[in-house]
């Protein structure tokens, strides 16, 4: 039995009644640095407020002073760069979503949803992963028109509207290579919150992962994206690294069921294989450790 939630988003600051989102805040950031970091996160906070010339002290950020934050975060680069990309996108898919209005009906609520969420948001990034992004560096913009390319030829070969190339962070999923929904807060965000991402499921059992109808399936059926956003089908393949970390997937979305054969499914493993090997090669060739070829 299902009943609406409406009563969890009426009247909760900050909170968009559609998707259920709750609007970043400092404490969320601090959090994420706490987790995601090896650094005392005061001094992390103190370099990334600085460096964003915020004042002192800043107790409690407005939602602009957070997009500050997390923007120097990121020019600060290592673990706590990745936080402020990851929190990046919780920013601008809230700001994106609320510019379209926060009136629609809330999804429903039921146990499934809630039991895949606690998982997600709780998910924490192990040293060996974060290393292994940041050696790869999958966000470089050297290589942003070669991920592109790539979520843009795998929806082509299997027909899909949109197709991707995801990094899952503690907190969000990155959308380093993107493929259709132009206009999209999923565009414009570069990303969703981990809650809503269908790749970290492919991430955390290091297998491809396929929902043939979003609206039937017993974990997703309540997914924000398929209630108010159109998603009816998923397929991805995780990016396995040689050194044996997920990175996140390649995947395809459609608007409408799809019944993913095992043929699609070996070309979006194909895709993934020819990604990492891509981005290992660059590796590689930066480190002068291996072959170009």
């Amino acid at each position: 039995m299902t009943v609406s939630y409406s009563e969890l988003t009426a009247g909760a600051p900050g909170r968009l009644r559609s998707h259920g989102l709750r609007a970043p805040t400092g404490d969320d950031l601090r959090q994420a640095l706490w987790v995601g970091t090896t650094e005392p996160v005061g001094q992390t906070w103190d370099a990334a407020r600085e460096r964003a010339g915020l004042p002192d002290p800043l107790d409690d950020p407005s939602l602009d002073e957070l997009e500050q934050l997390t923007a120097a975060l990121r020019s600060l680069g290592g673990p706590a760069g990745l936080v402020g990309r990851a929190m990046g996108v919780r920013i601008a898919t809230y700001r994106s979503i609320a510019a379209r209005g926060t009136d629609a009906h809330p999804p429903a609520w039921d146990w499934a949803r809630a039991a895949m969420d606690t998982l997600l948001q709780t998910r924490a990034p192990s040293r060996a992963f974060i290393e292994e992004v940041l050696s790869l560096d999958p966000f470089a913009d050297v290589v942003r028109v070669e991920l592109d390319q790539a979520a843009a030829r795998v929806a082509q070969r299997l027909g899909t509207a949109l197709g991707g190339v995801s990094v899952v962070l503690g907190g969000a999923q990155c959308l380093v290579g993107a493929y259709g929904g132009r206009g999209s807060w999923v565009t414009e965000a570069r990303g969703n919150p981990l809650e809503w991402s269908f790749c970290a499921t492919s991430v955390r059992t290091r297998e491809p992962y396929v929902v043939p109808d979003v609206q039937a399936d017993v974990i997703h059926r309540y997914n924000p994206t398929a209630v108010h956003d159109g998603v009816r089908s998923y397929a991805g393949a995780p990016l396995l690294t040689s050194r044996g970390e997920v990175l996140g997937n390649c995947c395809v979305i459609d608007v409408v069921p799809r019944a993913f054969t095992a043929e699609d499914v070996a070309v979006l493993e194909e895709e993934a294989s020819a990604i990492v090997a891509e981005l290992e090669r660059r590796r590689d060739a930066r480190d002068g450790s291996g072959s170009a070829g």
